[in-house]
């Protein structure tokens, strides 16, 4: 099921579901009493279950396995090689920078609905946060892999998997009442029936799916839950990758006898509230350790920007170049011819220095051909060959750049909190030049072999 809820804008919450706020009563009146001392989520469900689905993602990528990959694995992928970086405390560092940046962005919605706990800790997330990146954290209660964190990332996929549901049922019943009201003006009478019954089995539905969805969980439950794993993820961040990123604070086995910080918590904790975070760091007020360097949100945030001059990045073509590989494969690997339409198109994604270069090498080739008129079906055969070693360690980086994205369009994300691609997969980081070189070669190529195979009457791109 496709992830919706991500894409609700201030007037769609009105048309999809503040319309049927109203009926929220007959789901939320048994728990009235409870909500005045300790409120419920509500129409803040659907941005909540986001931030779980990027916390759990983000927990899953952080795996030994996945960790192993990311070194042996994606690191070490020829595209990655050849266009990116053979350096690997390098690509390390960029995918630090992005984790940590990722949980930043998690981080500070939790804070916000921290602020709407009962829970006086809970409301100071936001200075906890902060304390935790200045090393000021005991790990020793933070274990990655301990039975409770497993059954509470297994609980965070629940409730944004119900919560996924509820939208998707409040947006059925809207379009249905859409679609009476349509036939109500068509005079269809005999099936106004059938929509008021379908109209009321699915509000029944909705009021199923508010009671166990994060729509009526309480604040401080569901904040308490994410601060844990927030708390957990960066402990996790630190132990991996502090060998090699330096500005991490030192969070390593040796020294998880961290002097425990003890300070007073309230013992009067809303029901369903167990972690305390004042037993991991200190929430009184703001620290700043000048012994480390602080891994800060504005920091993280220029990572996209801070790719090097001579990168697809920095020119600002990384998604339009991915599209021109993409789209050669697609014919490279189709025997059906390329329309004028489609080649015209794949040009003009080209800026200008690369039609003056393609345009040069093309006339090359077509003088060369003048001269030798013999054996150009070899020719084509060797251009197939070429090429399909270039698109082997080419294709993937520029899915990579297209899934990168689609992953970070919030519309798209998907309830399957798999771990997500890394900005150092991307033609983001590449060597502008050589991947240049690389698209040439392959539309010579995919030229070359139109021409040469006659599945036009025109052969090539340009």
């Amino acid at each position: 099921m496709a992830w919706r809820p991500a894409g609700i804008n201030k007037s769609s919450n009105k048309s999809h579901v503040s319309r049927h706020t109203k009926s929220s009563s007959l789901s939320s009146s048994s728990s009235s009493s409870s909500s005045s001392c300790s409120p419920t989520l509500q129409i803040l469900a659907f941005e909540t279950a986001k931030c779980m689905v990027r916390l759990v993602a983000l927990y899953k990528s952080l795996s030994d396995d996945e960790f192993h990959r990311l070194r042996n694995g994606i690191m070490k992928s020829p595209g990655v090689v050849t266009l990116n970086s053979d350096d690997e405390t390098y690509l390390l560092s960029l995918a630090c920078e992005e984790m940590l940046e990722n949980l930043d962005q998690a981080a500070a919605i939790v804070s916000r609905l921290g602020k709407k706990c009962i829970d006086v800790e809970l409301n100071k997330f936001d200075i906890a946060y902060h304390n935790m990146k200045q090393g000021i954290i005991d790990a020793r209660t933070l274990d990655f892999n301990t039975e409770h964190v497993v059954k509470t990332i297994d609980q965070m996929e629940k409730y944004a998997c119900s919560t996924s549901v509820l939208y998707a049922s409040l947006v059925g019943v809207d379009e249905m009442e859409i679609s009476k009201r349509k036939k109500w003006r068509r005079n269809s009478g005999s099936k106004i029936d059938y929509f008021n019954e379908e109209i009321s089995s699915r509000r029944k539905q909705v009021i199923h799916f508010r009671k166990i969805s994060l729509w009526n969980q309480t604040f401080d439950k569901v904040v308490a839950l994410m601060a844990q794993i927030v708390a957990v993820i960066f402990v996790r961040i630190c132990t991996v990758f502090e060998p090699f990123v330096s500005s991490l604070p030192c969070i390593t086995a040796k020294n998880r006898n961290f002097n425990r910080l003890h300070y007073n918590s309230n013992p009067k904790s809303p029901k369903g509230v167990t972690f305390r975070l004042s037993s991991i760091t200190k929430i009184d007020k703001f620290i700043t350790k000048i012994r480390y360097m602080d891994v800060n949100t504005e920091k993280n945030q220029m990572l996209v920007q801070s790719a090097p001059e001579n990168t697809v990045g920095a020119a600002g073509l990384a998604l339009r170049y991915a599209n021109v590989i993409i789209m050669a494969e697609a014919y490279f690997y189709s025997s059906k011819m390329i329309t004028n339409d489609a080649r015209e198109y794949m040009f003009e994604m080209l800026p200008m220095n690369l039609k003056q270069m393609l345009r040069g090498k093309l006339k090359s080739h077509w003088h060369k051909d003048a001269e030798a008129r013999e054996g150009q079906q070899g020719v084509a055969e060797g251009w197939k060959a070429a090429l399909e070693e270039i698109f082997e360690w080419l294709a993937p980086v520029a899915h990579d750049t297209l899934q990168w994205q689609q992953e970070r369009n919030l519309e798209q994300r998907n309830l399957d909190a798999k771990p997500t691609v890394l900005l150092l997969q991307t033609l983001h980081f590449s060597d502008l030049e050589r991947t240049e070189a690389a698209i040439v070669e392959i539309l010579v190529g995919l030229s070359c072999i139109y021409r040469y195979e006659n599945r036009g009457k025109r052969g090539g791109i340009c």
